[in-house]
C-alpha cells in the first residue's frame, strides 16, 4: 500500500501582514513571526509588550519592575543603538504610534510610565513582528529595532455578535526580602566598631550614637547577648506590603456586526490593577469603534476610533532614601512606625518612613488618550487600487508628584509640589497604489508604491513649587515658586517607498523594497536617508526531484536590507541653540548648544538566511541565522575646554549583533485529544565594534549606570570591576600594601591583575554580560472534550545581574543599613569557616564593598508564565447553538525556578536603558496571578 501525504495547503496560504500589505506564508521572503491574540487575551497584564513576554522568537521581552503600568523593554534580535531607543517601532492598522515612557522618572526606578499601556489589547486582532532587516526596511528611518504590526478587530457580515470576557483574581509578590532581627542588626554593628575600636558593644550601648541612644537598657537586656536574641519594633515590610491579596480584574464588552454593504466593531474594556505595596495602582477604561462601509463596487471607506483614559499611582522606588523598598530593607530596625498619639514616626529613623512614603507621599499620573483614522480604497480594476488614509493621535499626560511637610522628603520646603503636563500630536498621512498581474503563464508581478507625511508636535508645561500650606497638594498652593518650564518641539517626516514582488510558478519568489525619509531632526546636509532591501524564498518541495513523503514543505529564504534609528537626538539635536541665561540678575542669552550639521542617521545592516520546513505535516521547522551591523551610532565626541562646551554630538560609534533562531510548531495529537506544542529559542551576541577615540588613537570607554561600561569588543553595558577570590582567613599571607592599610583575616581577598602588590582601579576588569545569550519558550496546549489546557514556560539563559542592594544590604555595607537575612554566615573570630566578609567601619568597610563580582549573580531563569485550564459549556444546556460560554482558570507567574538572590531576575532599576541593564538595586519584583474568567458570545 502506498501513502501519499499532501501539503498542508491552508497552512501555507495562511495571510500574514507585511508592511503596507499582506502576503500569504507561502510567498513569505523574510523573517516574520506571528502571535495569535487568543493565546495572550487572558494574561493580566495592562500593557500590549507585557502581553508579548514569550510569544514572538527573537524578541525579548523583560518586565523592568513589578509595580502596576510599569514600562516592559523589549529587544528584537539585541540592542541597535547607544543613545538611541532600542524599542520597536509599533504599527496599528499601518499607522506608526507613540510608544515609550512619559513623565519623570527621577523618584521611581524602573517603574516607567508606559504609553503603551494604553493600548487596549482586547482590540487586537493579530500581531506580527518584522524581525530582519528586509521585511523592516519598508519603514525605513524607524525600523532598525524591528516593527511590531497590530492589526484591530472589523466587524464581520452577519447577524449581531455580543462577547463578554472577564477575569477577576489576585496577586502576591512572587519573593518578599528576608530581614536581619533587630538584634541581629545591633549585633553586627556592636562587630563592626569593635573592629575598629576594639571595645564590644559601642552601637548598643549608645557610645556610638546616630539616633538609636542606649538600646540595651531601653530594650531592659540584660547584657549584650540577651539583646541580640531580641526581636523588637515594627515590621517595615509588612507594614508596606498589603495585609490582603492586590485583585486585578478586567472587562471587556464587544458588540460586532452589520452586512456586505457596513460592518461595525465597538468594544468597552476596564481595567484595574492594585499593587502588592500600598499606593500602587493602575486603571484604564477604553472605548473603540471601527467601521467599514461598501460605498460602490469600486470604493471601500473605513473609519475607527479609540479612546482611552488611565489612572497610574506609583510610589517612589529603587534608589532612593525615600524608596518604599529601599527604606523597609534599610532603615533601623526596632523602631515603631507610629507615636504614641497615631501620627507618623520621623524623628527614630535615618532617612524616612517606610510606611509613610508609601501612603502619603503621593504620585499620580492621568493619561489621555485618542486614536483616529479614515481610509479608502479605490480598485480602478481587479490588478490596480489605490489606497489613502489619514490618522490622528492625541496624547494628554499629567502628572501631580506631592510631599506633604509633614513626611521626610517634603519637611524641608515645608511642602512641595510638582505637577507636569505633556500635550503630544501625531498626525499621518499615507499614500499608496497597489498593483497586481500574471505577466505569463509562469510569473507573476505584485508592486507598490507610496507617499507618506508625518508630524509631531510636544508642549510639556511643568512646576514646582514649595511652602505648601496643610490641606493644600496643587502648585499653585505653594507660597514660593521653585521652576517653571514650559516649550514646545515638533519634527516631521515625509517618505516615498516602494515594493515589488515576483513569482515563478508559485515556488521561488523575490522581493526589494526602497524607502527614503526626510526628517526635519537632521541637518540641511543629511537630512535625506535611503533604505533598499532585497530578498529570496525557494519552495524545494515543489520540485519534482525533491518532492517526498517526510519533508512535505521545504523553503530556503535569503534576505539582506538597511533601516535607521533616528532617535539618538532630539528633535533640534543638528542645530546651533541659544538658551535664555540669566546674568547678574538680569535676562540674557547665551549659547546652549553648537551646532552638529553632519549629524546623520544610525543605519543597520542586517543579512537573514532561513529555513521552513515541514515534515509528515505535522511538525513545522523554522530556522533563522542573522547578522545585524549597526554603524554611525550616535555619540558625544569630547571638545576641548576652550570651546566652551565638554562635548557635541556626532556620529562615531557601531555594533553587532548576530544570532541563531529556531522555532518548532508540532500536532502532536489531532482529533477528540488534540495536543500541540510549539517551542522557541533565540541565541544572540552582542558586541560593540566601534566608540569615539582618543588622541593615541584608543577607543575610549564610557562608565555608566553603578558597574557598566561601553567598550569595544564587549557587550553593551557589560560590567566592570574587581574579580573577588573568597576572603582572608588567619594564617593567609597578605600583600604588604594591604596589610598596611589594615587589611586582614575577615576582609576581601581581590586579585591583583596588574601584579604591583595592591588593589586599586587598575585591577580591574570585565565581570558580567547583562544580556541574555538564550531566550524562548515552550508552550503546550491540550483539548479533549469541552476541556482545554494551556501553559507557556519562558527562559532566558547566560545573563547576569549586578545586585546592588547587596551593596547596601549586604554584608559588607554600611553599619547604618539593616541586612538581608542571606548574610548571616559572616566571619568572626568565633565563625572562621564563614563565606561573608566580616562586619567592618570606615576605611575596611569601603575597601570590602568595591564594585566586584561579588555582586554579579546568575540571573538565568524559567518561569511558567501562564498556566490556563478552560471549560466549554454545552450550548445545549441554554437550547441554542449559537451561544458559547467558556469558563477558565489560571495563574501568570506561578513558578520560577532561579538561582539568583535577590527578587526578581528579570527586573531592571534603569528602567528601559541601553546602557546600564541587569541592575537590580532595591526593585520591586514581580508577581504571582491567580485568575477566574469567563468567556460569553452570543
Amino acid at each position: 500500500m502506498n501513502v501519499t501525504l499532501k501539503v498542508d495547503a491552508a497552512a501555507l496560504d495562511e495571510v500574514v501582514v507585511v508592511g503596507f500589505g499582506e502576503q500569504t506564508r507561502k510567498s513569505l521572503t523574510t523573517s516574520v513571526a506571528k502571535v495569535d491574540a487568543e493565546e495572550i487575551k487572558s494574561i493580566a497584564t495592562p500593557t500590549i509588550s507585557g502581553a508579548l513576554q514569550g510569544a514572538a522568537n527573537g524578541m525579548q521581552v523583560s518586565q523592568n519592575s513589578g509595580a502596576p503600568g510599569t514600562a516592559f523593554s523589549v529587544r528584537v534580535r539585541g540592542a541597535s543603538s547607544i543613545n538611541g531607543s532600542n524599542e520597536p517601532l509599533y504599527v496599528v492598522d499601518g499607522v506608526p504610534i507613540l510608544s515609550g515612557s512619559i513623565g519623570s522618572n527621577g523618584s521611581f526606578g524602573g517603574q516607567d510610565n508606559d504609553v503603551l499601556a494604553n493600548i487596549n489589547f482586547s482590540d487586537i486582532e493579530s500581531i506580527q513582528v518584522l524581525k530582519d532587516a528586509s521585511s523592516a526596511a519598508i519603514y525605513g528611518a524607524r525600523g532598525a529595532n524591528g516593527v511590531v504590526l497590530i492589526t484591530t478587530k472589523r466587524g464581520k457580515a452577519g447577524q449581531l455578535n455580543v462577547e463578554v470576557n472577564s477575569y477577576a483574581g489576585f496577586q502576591r509578590e512572587i519573593n518578599r526580602f528576608d530581614l536581619f532581627t533587630a538584634g541581629e542588626y545591633y549585633e553586627f554593628n556592636d562587630r563592626a566598631f569593635e573592629s575598629a575600636f576594639g571595645a564590644p558593644g559601642l552601637f548598643s550601648t549608645g557610645a556610638v550614637n546616630i539616633g538609636q541612644g542606649n538600646v540595651l537598657d531601653r530594650e531592659g537586656a540584660a547584657s549584650l547577648e540577651e539583646l541580640y536574641a531580641m526581636d523588637f519594633g515594627d515590621s517595615y515590610l509588612d507594614a508596606v506590603y498589603r495585609d490582603s491579596p492586590a485583585v486585578i480584574r478586567q472587562t471587556d464588552i464587544t458588540i460586532s456586526g452589520g452586512s456586505d454593504k457596513a460592518r461595525f466593531y465597538s468594544n468597552y474594556t476596564d481595567f484595574n490593577q492594585e499593587g502588592v505595596i500600598l499606593g500602587q495602582g493602575f486603571d484604564r477604561r477604553s472605548l473603540s469603534f471601527n467601521a467599514n462601509f461598501k460605498a460602490s463596487e469600486k470604493l471601500d471607506l473605513e473609519a475607527g476610533i479609540s479612546l482611552t483614559q488611565s489612572n497610574n499611582s506609583r510610589v517612589n522606588g529603587d534608589n532612593n532614601i525615600y524608596g518604599v523598598l529601599s527604606t523597609g530593607v534599610l532603615e533601623r530596625p526596632g523602631e515603631d512606625l507610629f507615636n504614641e498619639d497615631g501620627t507618623y514616626n520621623t524623628s527614630a529613623f535615618i532617612f524616612s518612613n517606610p510606611l509613610q512614603n508609601a501612603v502619603v507621599d503621593e504620585s499620580d499620573a492621568r493619561t489621555l488618550r485618542v486614536f483616529s483614522n479614515l481610509g479608502l480604497r479605490y480598485k480602478f480594476t481587479d490588478n490596480l487600487n489605490v489606497y489613502s488614509k489619514a490618522s490622528l493621535e492625541r496624547l494628554d499626560f499629567r502628572e501631580l508628584i506631592f510631599n506633604p511637610a509633614t513626611t521626610r522628603r517634603g519637611a524641608g520646603n515645608n511642602g512641595q509640589s510638582y505637577k507636569g503636563v505633556n500635550m503630544i500630536n501625531r498626525w499621518n498621512v499615507t499614500n499608496t497604489i497597489n498593483y497586481k498581474k500574471d505577466l505569463t503563464s509562469a510569473w507573476d508581478l505584485s508592486a507598490l508604491a507610496g507617499f507618506s507625511f508625518e508630524g509631531t508636535n510636544d508642549e510639556e508645561i511643568s512646576v514646582f513649587t514649595t511652602q505648601i500650606p496643610a490641606g493644600f497638594v496643587l502648585p499653585s498652593n505653594g507660597a514660593v515658586p521653585n521652576e517653571a518650564e514650559n516649550f514646545i518641539t515638533e519634527n516631521k517626516l515625509f517618505s516615498y517607498f516602494g515594493r515589488v514582488g515576483l513569482s515563478y510558478l508559485d515556488k521561488l519568489f523575490l522581493e526589494g523594497t526602497f524607502r527614503a525619509d526626510a526628517s526635519s531632526v537632521f541637518g540641511s546636509g543629511n537630512q535625506v536617508g535611503y533604505f533598499p532591501a532585497v530578498s529570496a524564498a525557494y519552495i524545494l518541495t515543489d520540485e519534482d526531484w525533491f518532492r517526498n513523503d517526510v519533508a512535505t514543505n521545504f523553503k530556503v529564504r535569503a534576505s539582506w536590507g538597511q533601516t535607521g534609528n533616528s532617535s539618538g537626538i532630539g528633535n533640534f539635536g543638528s542645530r546651533g541653540l541659544a538658551f535664555v541665561r540669566p546674568y547678574v540678575g538680569n535676562p540674557g542669552v547665551g549659547v546652549g548648544q553648537l551646532a552638529a550639521p553632519d549629524l546623520s542617521w544610525e543605519t543597520t545592516t542586517q543579512l537573514n538566511l532561513g529555513a521552513d520546513l515541514t515534515l509528515f505535516n505535522r511538525v513545522d521547522f523554522t530556522y533563522d541565522f542573522y547578522i545585524k551591523e549597526s554603524d554611525d551610532l550616535l555619540l558625544s565626541r569630547p571638545l576641548r575646554n576652550s570651546s566652551g562646551f565638554t562635548s557635541v554630538a556626532a556620529n562615531v560609534g557601531s555594533m553587532e549583533n548576530k544570532g541563531h533562531e529556531i522555532a518548532i510548531n508540532a500536532r502532536i495529537f489531532e482529533g477528540d485529544f488534540n495536543w500541540t506544542a510549539q517551542f522557541q529559542a533565540a541565541y544572540n551576541q552582542n558586541e560593540v565594534t566601534a566608540l569615539e577615540r582618543d588622541t593615541a588613537g584608543e577607543f575610549v570607554p564610557i562608565d555608566t549606570g553603578f558597574a557598566s561600561r561601553i567598550a569595544v569588543g564587549q557587550p553593551l553595558g557589560a560590567f566592570y570591576g574587581l574579580q573577588a577570590d573568597g576572603i582572608y582567613r588567619e594564617g593567609d599571607e597578605i600583600p604588604e600594601a594591604l596589610a598596611a592599610r589594615g587589611i586582614g583575616a575577615g576582609d576581601v581577598r581581590y586579585i591583583d591583575l596588574n601584579g604591583d602588590g595592591d588593589i586599586n582601579a587598575n585591577d580591574r576588569t570585565f565581570i558580567g554580560n547583562p544580556l541574555p545569550k538564550w531566550t524562548g519558550n515552550f508552550r503546550n496546549t491540550f483539548k479533549f472534550l469541552n476541556f482545554d489546557l494551556s501553559a507557556n514556560l519562558q527562559f532566558e539563559q547566560d545573563r547576569d545581574i549586578f545586585n546592588n542592594t547587596l551593596a547596601f544590604a549586604g554584608s559588607t555595607g554600611s553599619f547604618l543599613f539593616n541586612k538581608l537575612a542571606s548574610q548571616r554566615d559572616y566571619y568572626t573570630a568565633e565563625n572562621t569557616d564563614a563565606t561573608l566578609p566580616a562586619p567592618r567601619f570606615g576605611a575596611r568597610q569601603s575597601y570590602n564593598n568595591q564594585d566586584s563580582d561579588r555582586l554579579i549573580e546568575d540571573a538565568s531563569y524559567i518561569r511558567l508564565k501562564e498556566v490556563v485550564l478552560g471549560y466549554t459549556v454545552n450550548p445545549k444546556l441554554f437550547g441554542k447553538e449559537d451561544i458559547s460560554l467558556r469558563i477558565f482558570v489560571g495563574g501568570d507567574n506561578l513558578w520560577t525556578e532561579t538561582d539568583y538572590s535577590g527578587l526578581d531576575p528579570e527586573v531592571n532599576t534603569f528602567g528601559n536603558t541601553n546602557v546600564a541593564r541587569g541592575t537590580d538595586f532595591f526593585t520591586q519584583g514581580l508577581n504571582k496571578v491567580y485568575k477566574l474568567g469567563f468567556n460569553l458570545k452570543f
